[in-house]
């Protein structure tokens, strides 16, 4: 798994000092990182909460690495907003908080 070679260097680990941080040996992490062994369920969760990213994102099912939370905004205007005017006030949305969550990072 890539994936997980990738996050150990970026945060400058070797793969005993990972394994130690969840509960594993280096040659276990190792064989992950060159496929010849896959995770189990228990293991990869273990992973993924390490690294604060989603197991989909190890098992490369998604390019997005953190969860999205489920945020309510809520505004009052006295225009009459078309369905294309409220998509567009979306994205813009969207793309403010997905600016946000990169600077935070």
């Amino acid at each position: 798994m890539k994936r997980i070679n990738e996050l150990r260097k970026e945060l400058g680990l070797t793969q005993n000092e990972l394994g130690k941080k969840v509960g594993l040996s280096g040659r276990a992490i190792g064989n992950y990182e060159t496929g010849h062994r896959d995770p189990d369920t228990e293991t990869l969760t273990k992973l993924a909460n390490y690294f604060e990213v989603t197991t989909d994102y190890l098992l490369e099912r998604t390019n997005q690495k953190y969860f999205k939370q489920d945020e309510t905004i809520a505004f009052h205007t006295d225009k009459k907003l078309t369905d294309k005017d409220l998509k567009t006030i979306r994205n813009i949305i969207d793309a403010y908080i997905d600016g946000i969550e990169k600077k935070e990072r």
